[in-house]
């Protein structure tokens, strides 16, 4: 009997095993599921994306967080930027996701596959439209004289060339909390596109002009192909562009802009200055910085820029960067609460 009992007993333990198999298995599944529905909803219907360069500014700061709304335009298939079917087309002065062309991109850059580029740009012309880019300086009461890149559009079908109807803004705090330095010494300038208002950038420097006769007359007017539209940064003399690379077509622009959900301000390339409204006022040779062992404890090396104005460069590492971020990065930023929630126009 005592060994029958000690088998009996032994049996419900064996069988209780199962329900906790089949009971893990349903949670992988799942959770399996789950992470399929978000990728898919991410791929399809709403995209997170961050923003690492300064061509937007200030509309778009280096560190801030959007979401992009991917069926604002087409319906693309899940795990993949198929269009399925077209919703909507691009509006003048809409913030567009998009492909970049070959062209736009560096040697290792690549427009497919897990790490492709994607570019965040400003539609300035539409399909048919005639654009012509006229320089011109223009003194301003902040920046002294700038070099303007004056936009003009003519629509398909009109004989008139219309502007942007660029005007000069007072500074403010807009760039009070840039990470980026050139950028704060820029002139600050409102366009205005239809129903709405932005910022955009210009400064002394007229970068663009090695590249304008490239492909493409924008002094006497140059014709947007039908399917293809024409992009610009908001931060004028540091956007890599259609000026540059030429028309985007519309099958490749994948989303819109939508709202900025948080902001952060690393201060990667002012950390050395004490306060970001004074830099933007006065400039990076009166502005007051931080020195000696105060320096040393919020600045790596390679974010320091030396008395002629250059900065350091080296190919940082995963580690370095995981090092750096540690030490340094993570100690000084600040959050631009006043960014968050912002809808973008």
């Amino acid at each position: 009997m005592g060994l029958f009992s000690s088998i009996f007993k032994s049996t419900p333990k064996s069988e209780s095993k199962e329900p906790e198999k089949e009971g893990a298995a349903a949670s992988g599944i799942s959770f399996g599921i789950i992470v399929v529905i978000v990728f898919a909803f991410k791929s399809s219907i709403l995209d997170a994306n961050n923003i690492p360069s300064g061509s937007m500014i200030p509309t778009l700061k280096i560190g801030d967080f959007l979401f992009v709304n991917k069926m604002r335009y087409s319906f693309r298939m899940p795990f993949t930027e198929k269009e399925l079917f077209r919703i909507d087309d691009p509006k003048r002065g809409d913030i567009v996701t998009f492909i970049p062309p070959a062209s736009a991109l560096g040697q290792e850059e690549s427009r497919s596959g897990i790490f492709a580029k994607r570019f965040v740009k400003r539609v300035v012309g539409l399909p048919g439209d005639t654009i012509r880019i006229t320089r011109k300086f223009i003194d301003t009461k902040d920046r002294g004289r700038v070099h303007f890149a004056l936009v003009e559009y003519k629509e398909k079908g009109s004989e008139e060339f219309k502007s942007y109807e660029p005007k000069e803004v007072p500074i403010g705090k807009e760039l009070s909390d840039l990470d980026n330095l050139e950028a704060t010494q820029r002139a600050l300038f409102k366009e205005v596109k239809p129903g709405f208002e932005h910022y955009i950038l210009e400064g002394f420097e007229d970068d663009r002009r090695a590249h304008i006769f490239e492909y493409c007359d924008f002094l006497h007017g140059c014709e947007i192909p039908e399917g293809q539209y024409m992009v610009m940064g908001d931060n004028r003399d540091d956007s890599h562009d259609s000026r540059a690379w030429g028309f985007v077509k519309r099958e490749d622009i994948l989303g819109k802009a939508l709202i900025i959900y948080f902001s952060i301000d690393w201060k990667d390339a002012t950390c050395e200055y004490k306060d970001g409204q004074e830099l933007a006022e006065k400039g990076p040779e009166v502005a007051e910085r931080f020195d000696g062992d105060a320096l040393e404890r919020r600045c790596h090396y390679s974010e320091v820029f030396t008395s002629h104005n250059s900065r350091y460069y080296s190919d940082e590492s995963r580690f370095g960067w995981i090092e750096r971020t540690l030490r340094y990065r993570i100690w000084r930023l600040s959050v631009r609460f006043d960014r968050i929630g912002r809808i973008l126009q």
